[in-house]
């Protein structure tokens, strides 16, 4: 039925034909009572919720769900999504919520933004390249009534970037750093008694983001010799993968001892465990940041990397900045040894001065306050 559907109307047709069916459904949705409960909405993982929304999940004292799944939704789970966010009284999502293109809140709704990446580093929403139309985009986010931000000078941009007002975003920080603020030892300490063959070891953790080409996903080769990399790491040296939750594929080429990929661990006690943190365009640099964890940035593709930025790149980096594998065991070990003191301070002072290690606190005061 479905391929017969797809040859007998076109494609514009059977777009507005599934908007009509789903704005029915959601009409049919509204008519239920509005549930006094917040519903955590996430697109960035499967039936779970990832550290910065699960701070904040397990501190809030009250009627609570969750609605996690990775993108395509299949239909059945659009519906209930539609029926979960048509019947919760405060929504908070850290990720793009496509639903709110084609509803509404009611009136009694609110809607909170904490955005799963600190600071403004790479360009994103309106500012970036999207598959989006101007329009499509706009209306993904003009639902928000708040927007955590992690600093005073992050404020125009996300305003811009979501083509929101600066007033609703609000420099509370985001719920994760507080851990990372106040905690690093003990999330250290925690990663090291699960993998205690660790311990003793200087870690070298790779955390590449994500790439794309004309705002699709493209797969992205690191352009790093494994072996030649393997090879150069002494015996107390290990170097750790950690994919980005787009990256469905393995970066890593072959199998090496003192090589991993531990994609499966959280980003966050990665990095507290890490001597250095080697990124590229990706938002750990803040985590790295916040614990104290000195920062290389490894960009063979700067040049072409079809994101711009916020910051003036690569100057006001919190870290040396290389373009080629080869460098990388020399620039590891000399991040180590000697980390920009005065450029990473300057960096935290911009991006990250409202995460004080009360951003759930903050966040929640507001929630509650819309519970009321």
């Amino acid at each position: 039925m479905k391929k017969l559907l797809k040859k007998m109307l076109p494609l514009k047709f059977r777009l507005a034909l599934i908007n009509c069916f789903f704005k029915i459904c959601i009409f049919f949705f509204s008519l239920f009572p509005l549930k006094n409960r917040v519903l955590f909405y996430s697109i960035r993982s499967d039936d779970k919720l990832l550290d910065n929304s699960k701070t904040l999940y397990d501190a809030l004292d009250c009627d609570k769900i969750f609605f996690t799944k990775k993108l395509p939704h299949p239909l059945m789970t659009q519906l209930k999504a539609c029926f979960m966010l048509s019947t919760s009284r405060v929504i908070v999502t850290d990720d793009y919520c496509r639903y709110m293109r084609i509803m509404r809140l009611r009136k009694k709704q609110r809607m909170f933004q904490i955005w799963h990446g600190c600071g403004a580093f790479k360009r994103f929403g309106l500012d970036a390249p999207s598959k989006l139309t101007r329009e499509q985009e706009i209306r993904t986010h003009s639902a928000y009534s708040a927007v955590a931000v992690t600093s005073e000078m992050c404020r125009r941009y996300f305003a811009g970037a979501f083509g929101v007002s600066e007033e609703i975003c609000l420099p509370v920080g985001l719920p994760k750093t507080d851990k990372e603020v106040n905690q690093s030892e003990t999330i250290k300490k925690e990663f090291f008694s699960r993998h205690p063959e660790l311990e003793g070891k200087r870690i070298y953790l790779y955390c590449p983001t994500f790439r794309e080409k004309d705002g699709t996903v493209i797969e992205f080769d690191p352009g790093i010799d494994w072996q030649a990399l393997s090879d150069s790491l002494e015996e107390d040296e290990v170097f750790i993968v950690s994919r980005h939750p787009i990256i469905n594929y393995e970066l890593v080429k072959g199998e090496y001892e003192n090589i991993t990929d531990m994609t499966e661990e959280s980003t966050v006690s990665l990095v507290a465990g890490a001597s250095v943190l080697i990124t590229d365009y990706s938002s750990t640099v803040h985590d790295a940041v916040l614990m104290g964890v000195p920062v290389v940035f490894y960009c063979p593709d700067y040049k072409v990397y079809e994101r711009s930025f916020y910051l003036n790149f690569p100057d006001d980096l919190p870290g040396e900045m290389i373009d080629n594998a080869c460098m990388l065991p020399d620039a590891m070990r000399r991040a180590e040894k000697e980390p920009p003191v005065d450029r990473i301070e300057r960096f935290r002072n911009e991006q990250l001065s409202a995460c004080d290690g009360h951003s759930t606190e903050k966040i929640k005061a507001v929630i509650m306050d819309w519970l009321k």
